[in-house]
């Protein structure tokens, strides 16, 4: 059996963990980084296919279930899902992050520039928004409504269109991109494939990992261990091993941002596949806690997802250059749970989509419609049982009025958070303010799962700031020990 010893573990390569490993790693302490993924060059990304084969868990069909199930698709590679996602970064409001009372709003601002100007985040150029921005520009000008450029995480973007399934040319600036390398140059040492699946545990400290990789068993041993696997992963390993829950929370409060598009059928081409997938965003109604979110697919998952069959499908299909999507995001009013896996999976989502979060989607679709046929849309695609297909002003108005239920809905969601909250006090949080756990003094968690509630943005740039604060505080910590 491999035996790793150091005198920090981070177990997890995604936003929080890479960034814990390189700020612990570059203040000069040993770190051990585990990764249940592979280590991949721009060049290894191919075909879509094979790019959902080997960089996300389960090939992309991860669900959370409930009525609808809800796919929630991660990342499984050295950088997480910061490698297939759309390299979008938001702030988090600071109304947002003062309700939580948990931070110091001025003192995580530091942590959140100096993450941005890591990874190069600003808003991306109008060059690469491509067509989807373009046709639903018009609309939005027509109706008065704002939209904007998205910031990313980009250098020497070409307009690919394949930020999700792992960018070609190296100008996604994730995570196996920036602080990983920054962790392995600053000393830090990098175990890819490597499962972890068991635990070392002595009273009031887990002294140690156990899990499995191509060389067989392993473990790895640690005074400090920095768990970073994720909102789902994270919370179901503590479950299995009943560690950290005297709270109760563990695995609980999970928010998913409930998410859906609408496509558009245009008499011109808008080959809205070219340039970014997520170029631009309208937040004119966030208040409701709607955020409006562009999206691009490539031909086979975006024809995969539109109504139809035989001559019309087939039709529809060679049209696909002349369609849009955008999409649309709520933030959850309910939440659901994250249970240790049943039948060897490593962990069981459940989510049940509120009736309220259903009419927050429909009125977003509704306003999403009214912007595509202000700018010349012929008719839409909704995905939503009752009326899947939109032909005109007037059948939008009577799909804003029909009943809807949350079963209607065809969902994804990309956001997982809240299932090992912070919080100032022992009996409504897993972690504290510097994200250590209340129950085991040596553990700490850097993922989305510390986050306590639904952000109504993208979490990335959020879960890499809160470790970026806490990495901070723990190598002073350390190096004065």
């Amino acid at each position: 059996m491999n035996t790793y010893t150091s005198r920090v573990l981070v177990v997890g390569t995604g936003a929080g963990g890479a960034v814990a490993a390189a700020l612990l790693a570059q203040a000069g302490l040993d770190v051990v980084i585990l990764e249940q993924g592979r280590s991949y060059e721009p060049e290894d990304h191919a075909d879509v296919i094979t790019s959902f084969t080997r960089m996300y868990v389960n090939g992309g069909v991860t669900l959370a279930l409930g009525n609808p199930p809800i796919p929630i698709p991660l990342g499984k590679a050295v950088g997480g899902s910061t490698v297939i996602n759309s390299s979008t970064c938001f702030r988090p409001s600071r109304e947002k992050v003062e309700a939580w009372d948990c931070l110091d709003w001025d003192l995580f601002q530091t942590s959140l520039v100096s993450v941005e100007e890591r990874i190069h985040a600003v808003p991306a150029d109008e060059s690469l928004l491509g067509g989807n921005y373009t046709v639903l520009k018009r609309g939005c000008d027509a109706l008065g409504v704002p939209i904007k450029p998205l910031v990313h995480n980009l250098d020497g973007c070409k307009k690919s269109g394949r930020c999700t399934f792992g960018c070609p040319t190296g100008a996604k600036q994730s995570m196996d991109r920036t602080y990983i390398p920054d962790a392995v140059a600053a000393g830090a040492r990098l175990y890819a494939e490597h499962k972890v699946t068991g635990v070392r545990d002595a009273g009031e400290k887990l002294t140690g990992v156990t899990g499995i990789s191509p060389d067989g068993p392993f473990e790895a041993r640690a005074d400090v261990i920095v768990l970073a696997m994720g909102a789902l992963a994270t919370p179901a390993f503590l479950l299995r091993h009943r560690l950290a829950n005297s709270s109760g929370l563990v695995g609980r409060g999970l928010r998913i941002h409930p998410a859906s598009r609408v496509a558009a059928e245009f008499d011109e081409i808008v080959d809205g596949d070219q340039g970014l997938p997520q170029g631009a965003y309208i937040d004119h109604w966030r208040e409701r806690g709607i955020m409006l979110e562009g999206i691009s697919l490539p031909p086979g998952p975006l024809l995969s997802g539109l109504p139809g069959a035989g001559f019309a499908f087939k039709e529809l299909a060679a049209r696909r250059r002349n369609i849009a999507t955008f999409g649309v995001m709520v933030s959850d009013t309910g939440a659901g749970r994250v249970r240790r896996g049943f039948a060897g999976a490593p962990f069981t989502a459940l989510y049940q989509l509120t009736q309220e979060d259903a009419e927050n989607l429909r009125f977003a679709m509704v306003r999403l419609g009214e912007l595509y046929f202000a700018a010349g849309a012929k008719r839409l695609f909704t995905n939503v049982a009752p009326m899947p297909v939109i032909a005109s002003e007037a059948e939008l108005r009577e799909f804003e009025r029909i009943p809807v239920k949350p079963g209607y809905f065809e969902l994804m969601a990309f956001h997982p958070t809240g299932t090992c909250p912070m919080s100032v006090q022992p009996r409504n949080g897993v972690v504290n303010s510097f994200l250590r756990t209340y129950d085991l003094t040596n553990v700490y968690i850097m993922d989305g799962a510390v986050i306590p509630d639904a952000l109504g943005v993208n979490p990335q740039l959020t879960i890499m700031g809160l470790a970026h604060r806490a990495a901070t505080l723990l190598a002073e910590r350390l190096q004065g020990a």
